[in-house]
């Protein structure tokens, strides 16, 4: 018989170290929503701080062997952040690193300009044993990632955020994991996160970080930015709002065509602010107007300069005049009518 919700997690850290200890299915339990939003927290309670990282981050995935050459380019044009994994089906790794140490080296940047993260990836064919446990994977990979990503200037290495790609299958898993990784904090690993999470994942998970306190708050949540993905994820949004977590989206240009290429207000914000392209326009009011992190994969370089001179653009115009200040706000509204949040 699995335990009950509240018995398993009031389970100490300490007591999971081999998860096949108890392995329910994350369904197995009830879900009801408790978000720690900031309406609700005790007035004693200080508002939690955002890690601090560039509103667009270079997307690595699917470059192949144009790998380093396009991410050194993402550097040289402005890029600050860098995200890869490692997961050899999507993402190269090794050759990102190679970027940024061309970048480093002929000092267009310093190790410390960067933000740099990387994602482990559960398997879900894996079944952790005592003798293959968990820990080790995450061990391994972690070095091999440090390995990879160093630069020169700065030794020993370390990493901005480490990403879970996805929960493991069951949360046993999820607290060993997020148990070891603590061990890194904070000089290998800065911070913490999850990608590709369901919003009732985040409700379990948040309760055992809330009976246990020692352990860190996840930082960032990265997750697929669309109409089909849970509505916007407009619940993950708020959790992030609400938990003191950045909210970083992918997807958010090329799976969202059919709506900045038709939305009357995306139209608008191109007009008004005399950007280069409805693409732009739409990143503007997610990027600057809503504050998601925007995953950008790129790989042209009049897009890169474009997509980094939308921030400053939109600062500068709605300096100009007091009129331009009320029109960025109703486009704003405008779209989170749209998308929710």
């Amino acid at each position: 018989m699995f335990p009950t919700k509240s018995s398993f997690l009031s389970l100490k850290p300490p007591t999971l170290v081999t998860p096949n200890r108890f392995v329910p299915p994350l369904h197995s339990f009830p879900i009801h929503r408790h978000p720690r939003t900031l309406a609700t927290m005790s007035t004693s309670e200080p508002p939690p701080s955002l890690p601090k990282m560039p509103s667009l981050i270079y997307g690595t995935a699917w470059k192949k062997d144009r790998t380093a050459d396009l991410v050194y380019e993402a550097i040289k044009a402005g890029f600050r952040g860098i995200d890869t994994a490692a997961m050899k089906r999507h993402y190269d790794e090794t050759l990102v690193g190679e970027g940024i140490r061309r970048a480093v080296s002929e000092g267009i940047v310093s190790r410390n300009d960067l933000w740099i993260q990387t994602k482990y990836t559960p398997s879900p064919s894996t079944h952790y044993t005592s003798t293959n446990p968990l820990t080790t994977s995450l061990t391994t990979s972690i070095a091999s990632s440090l390995s990879n990503l160093s630069t020169p200037d700065h030794q020993p290495p370390y990493l901005d955020a480490l990403i879970l790609h996805s929960p493991f299958e069951t949360l046993p898993e999820n607290i060993t994991a997020w148990t070891h990784l603590t061990s890194y904090l904070p000089n290998q690993i800065r911070h913490l996160g999850y990608s590709n999470v369901p919003p009732d994942f985040l409700d379990v998970f948040d309760e055992f970080l809330d009976l246990n306190p020692s352990l860190p708050r996840v930082s960032l949540i990265q997750n697929r930015f669309t109409a089909g993905m849970y509505n916007w994820d407009i619940e993950t949004r708020r959790w992030c709002k609400g938990n003191g977590a950045v909210y970083q989206g992918f997807w958010v240009l090329t799976g969202n065509v059919d709506v900045w290429r038709h939305a009357k207000v995306v139209r608008e914000v191109k007009k008004g602010l005399g950007l280069g392209s409805l693409e732009e326009a739409w990143l503007a009011v997610v990027m600057v107007g809503m504050g998601v992190r925007v995953l950008d994969g790129t790989t042209k370089g009049e897009h890169m300069r474009g997509d980094l001179g939308v921030g400053e653009r939109v600062r500068e115009w709605r300096g100009e005049r007091e009129e331009n200040e009320r029109k960025w706000e109703r486009w704003v509204g405008e779209v989170r009518g749209l998308v929710g949040g």
